[in-house]
């Protein structure tokens, strides 16, 4: 997982991190020297994420950990229809950095997750009869599912897709939203990811001066 290190008094202080949910979600999924971190290994992971973002009550969490450990097939599903969605996040931010836009497919995609999201509210008498309650109707971790992929929806339709990136480091490939005046970020954080290119680059023309290849030849 790529550390990023905040230094005091910054002369030129990195761009704040993007809040959106669906970058945070995506992200759990990092590259170190390309070496893929899953921080979503199994359904207890993803319960304590959904719940840290408020996506899920403490009961609801509780609830559906219970429900999943006693059904290691419903457990899988569910993993994989997350994991379907970071993928699709992944796609669409590759689509947009290749092709300026998402592909129809990967549209679809994202519609589906967010029509399994569907719930409603309903009223109830309480226990004593006398009172009334609202409680909402449909299955949690859907909905949970939908939420992050309407943060990507929402982004999409209102925010400014074009800024939406896939970090040029081939070893990181996080997702990030250039939120930087130019608009012309390549790395998540120039500090970290930046940095490496940089060195990287010092090295191949120190390679290429030393091997008599002209500098423009160098890789990188």
């Amino acid at each position: 997982m790529v550390t990023r290190m905040v230094l005091k008094h910054d002369p030129n202080p990195e761009p704040h991190e993007s809040d959106e949910l669906f970058v945070a979600f995506a992200n759990t999924l990092s590259h170190t020297r390309g070496e893929p971190h899953d921080d979503l290994q199994d359904s207890e992971a993803l319960l304590r994420w959904l719940r840290a973002r408020g996506l899920l009550s403490a009961r609801g969490r509780a609830t559906e950990a219970a429900h999943l450990r006693r059904d290691p097939e419903e457990d899988a599903r569910r993993m994989d229809r997350f994991r379907m969605l970071r993928s699709v996040l992944h796609e669409v931010a590759a689509e947009i950095s290749r092709d300026g836009q998402p592909s129809d497919e990967s549209i679809t995609e994202l519609n589906h997750v967010l029509r399994h999201g569907l719930h409603y509210h309903q009223l109830r008498r309480g226990r004593d009869g006398d009172e009334y309650e609202v409680s909402q109707v449909g299955d949690r971790l859907d909905q949970a599912r939908a939420a992050i992929a309407g943060s990507f929806a929402h982004f999409l339709a209102d925010d400014a897709p074009e800024r939406l990136r896939v970090c040029a480091n081939e070893g990181c490939r996080w997702i990030f939203v250039d939120r930087s005046p130019a608009g012309r970020r390549r790395w998540c954080d120039m500090r970290t990811c930046g940095n490496q290119a940089k060195v990287a680059r010092h090295r191949a023309r120190a390679r290429a001066k030393d091997s008599g290849v002209p500098a423009a030849a160098a890789p990188g």
